[in-house]
């Protein structure tokens, strides 16, 4: 079969690519999340100059797309960088193509994954590790849900809601709006999000000037398979609560949800959650990916899991050498061999990680 790949730029996904990409979309349900659809790789295009997509052929016909970022040394990101929380190769399932060939014509180094779901059995063998993540099921309505999680022995549901009636008992009438996107609120919730990022001790997502171009981009995107969705809680006016998320026509990602530390004692964050699951479930989204991640509201609030794969594949270079020493250097660090030299190594090389994590 003649495979031919093609390597484009967002900006060059004209009309009769983005249906094609919509119709793989539809046809294979794994492909369900925003972060499969062609406006959410147009949206990162926008305010990242290495972003790239490559479009998979089988005999003439359009059969996938890897979109993708490129950097240093021919290094491949997922698109939307560390903020992705799902990518791979948007692809039916029977089409032909080799990883190798891919990264090739992508003119990628290495390719490394960590939220893998799209293209996992042509990359299995460069698996290394497994984990799931949560998601909540709202296939058969709010009410069912909200049913099946007492059935299944949880109380976690009745107790959120006890806390919000004592909130508006205590503080005023509580106000649930799914999608409001003003200047003020948007920036409210990227102050909060950045003072907990702070207070944890990781890197502030919103430190660099692009994470937060994109977020605005992602908002004032309201099509109807693919939309950003900034949802709020207020009490007697004022926002206690907030979360930053995106939707296709079936999905809701959960992304950024923060709140006013000073309202914690009232879990007002989870009460948004549950009002967010109530109106979206209303308005045709069938599951929330809540994303990877043990935090013991997930594990309440899910039903279920999708497996994602973490790995790399990685083609002969510099870049390749570099990580096989680092992998050799961090095995002989957990035995306790490594020299003073090894040790240095691995310093310099994950501080340049950190730093670079979010160019």
């Amino acid at each position: 079969m003649a495979v031919e790949y093609r390597l484009i730029r967002p900006a060059e996904l004209d009309a009769g690519l983005i249906e094609r990409w919509r119709a793989i979309q539809r046809a294979e349900p794994g492909f369900a999340s925003p972060y499969f659809c062609p406006e959410f790789t147009q949206c990162v295009g926008a305010v990242r100059p290495d972003a790239r997509v490559v479009v998979i052929e089988n005999e003439g016909r359009i059969v996938g797309f890897f979109p993708f970022q490129i950097g240093a040394l021919g290094t491949g990101r997922p698109i939307g960088g560390p903020l992705s929380d799902f990518h791979g190769v948007v692809a039916t399932h029977d089409s032909e193509w080799s990883p190798n060939d891919l990264l090739r014509a992508a003119k990628l180094s290495v390719w490394a994954f960590d939220h893998q779901v799209g293209g996992m059995q042509k990359f299995e063998r460069h698996v290394r590790a497994r984990a799931s993540s949560p998601e909540i099921d709202l296939g058969a309505g709010y009410a069912a849900y909200v049913q099946g999680r007492r059935e299944a022995g949880s109380d976690y549901i009745p107790k959120t809601e006890g806390l919000a009636r004592k909130l508006t008992r205590e503080l005023g009438p509580v106000k649930f709006i799914l999608n409001e996107n003003t200047p003020a609120a948007f920036q409210t919730l990227l102050e909060w999000k950045s003072q907990q990022y702070l207070e944890a001790g990781t890197t502030d997502a919103f430190g660099v000037a692009w994470t937060r171009a994109l977020l605005e981009r992602i908002l004032v995107s309201q099509g109807a398979g693919f939309a950003g969705v900034c949802s709020l809680l207020k009490v007697d006016g004022r926002i206690v609560a907030g979360h930053i998320g995106m939707r296709s026509a079936s999905v809701f990602h959960y992304w950024f949800p923060t709140y006013d530390p000073a309202y914690a004692k009232f879990s007002t964050g989870i009460i948004l959650l549950l009002r967010m699951a109530e109106a979206l479930a209303a308005d045709g989204i069938r599951k929330i990916d809540l994303g990877k991640g043990e935090s013991l509201y997930k594990q309440r609030l899910m039903t279920g899991t999708i497996e994602v794969a973490e790995g790399d594949l990685e083609r002969p270079s510099v870049l390749a050498k570099l990580r096989q020493f680092r992998r050799y250097a961090e095995t002989r660090e957990q035995q306790g061999g490594a020299g003073s030299a090894v040790q240095l190594s691995l310093r310099v090389m994950r501080r340049m990680e950190r730093a670079t994590k979010l160019r």
